[in-house]
């Protein structure tokens, strides 16, 4: 009896990663796309323009026989999509199936039941270009501000503050704690930061050097302190 419940919640649990992981990798295939459909009479091309409700799809296709609607279904990264043509004044139901990525799908093709084929479809490149702007805006990080930074050396530990002003990918600001103060430069890419400044310690002069990572509203990375050696710090927005 125990056998039996186990095998059955087992089962139970793989359905239920199954259904996890395909809505995981769902693709949104909302948008125009370029289709390239291969067929015994030879190559052709259409655009279509899909929106997606759930794991519905709808859409117009436009090509050679004029605009058409279209619709089928996204189910993780398998897409199945159907539309109608006339044949010999006759209905020719085209079905596509086949497997879509993020600017990319790629499958088979049935002509109504009399013939097979294939076909490839890319995402209109204005749209990829938008979207990969819209990545590219969301992603990018404004550290303008007053930040507290603790550094971890072999020598000690500090608590510096700088203050950063950020204009597209250059850094300058000001830095303030144990060796005094001075301003700095650098650079933040992406969520990369680099910067540096100089100070004097007991009449020498070294170059602190900074790199790390950002999040929102925190930083970490490691320090070259010059001839005082290296360390770690990680930041905090005031």
């Amino acid at each position: 009896m125990n056998r039996l419940f186990n095998f059955s919640l087992l089962i139970i649990v793989l359905i239920a990663l199954a259904r996890f992981t395909t809505a995981q990798e769902k693709v949104d295939v909302s948008g125009t796309w370029e289709f390239t459909i291969e067929s015994p009479q030879g190559a052709s091309t259409a655009t279509a323009t899909f929106k997606v409700d759930g794991e519905k799809v709808t859409g117009v296709i436009k090509g050679r026989r004029g605009e058409l609607p279209i619709s089928g279904t996204i189910k993780g990264k398998e897409i199945k999509l159907a539309y109608t043509i006339k044949f010999q004044d006759n209905d020719l139901a085209i079905n596509l199936s086949g497997t879509a990525e993020k600017d990319s799908m790629k499958g088979t093709a049935d002509f109504g039941g009399f013939a097979e084929g294939s076909w490839t479809a890319k995402r209109s490149q204005g749209e990829a270009a938008s979207t990969a702007s819209s990545s590219s805006a969301a992603d990018k990080i404004d550290i303008s501000g007053k930040w507290i930074f603790t550094v971890e050396t072999e020598q000690g530990s500090g608590s510096p503050e700088f203050t950063f002003k950020q204009e597209g990918e250059k850094l300058t600001g000001s830095y303030k704690g144990l060796f005094g103060e001075a301003q700095l430069q650098g650079t933040v890419k992406g969520k990369e930061i680099n910067f540096s400044f100089k100070v004097s310690a007991q009449g020498m002069e070294g170059v602190m050097i900074y790199s790390g990572t950002i999040e929102k509203d925190s930083m970490k990375g490691t320090v070259k302190l010059g001839d005082l050696g290296s360390g770690t710090w990680t930041a905090r927005r005031q």
